[in-house]
């Protein structure tokens, strides 16, 4: 079984690969800007169930920020790196700047063409109105 520092994480086999490649991302986006700070594994028992990142204030991304996403993308393809899920839900606006989330897909060293092609496909997934890669609430039921 795989170890992210040393420590297996435990939830279920096939959540590990994901758990490894996205505690990567983080250290190799460290200090860039471009996503929420990597604060540390949650565990229980001794197994990683989880991590924390910075909470960051924001709003969804809509057609009118296509120029700061694309700039995002651009600047993490610029660092080698390939999101692999670069849908709508995966970008979040902080002012002027965007930050990316959701790295479990990214790959280190992508190719100029698979980057060209996410790069590409921004405006559309920006226009993208069916939730798809958004998560759920939760709401109460009222007792």
């Amino acid at each position: 079984m795989s170890s992210v520092n040393g420590t297996t994480p435990c939830r279920f086999k096939w959540e590990i690969p994901h758990v490894e490649r996205e505690t990567r991302a983080y250290q190799l986006l460290e200090g860039s800007g471009l996503s929420a700070r990597f604060l540390g594994h949650i565990y229980e028992n001794g197994c990683i169930m989880g991590f924390l990142l910075e909470k960051i204030e924001g709003r969804a991304d809509s057609i009118q920020d296509l120029k700061t996403c694309e700039t995002a993308l651009e600047r993490l393809h610029g660092l080698g790196i390939f999101h692999g899920d670069a849908n709508r839900s995966n970008f979040l606006v902080t002012g002027e700047r965007v930050k990316l989330l959701d790295f479990e897909h990214f790959q280190e060293d992508g190719s100029p063409g698979s980057m060209r092609k996410e790069l590409e496909s921004v405006r559309v997934e920006l226009m993208e109105d069916s939730g798809r890669g958004g998560g759920f609430i939760i709401q109460g039921d009222g007792n």
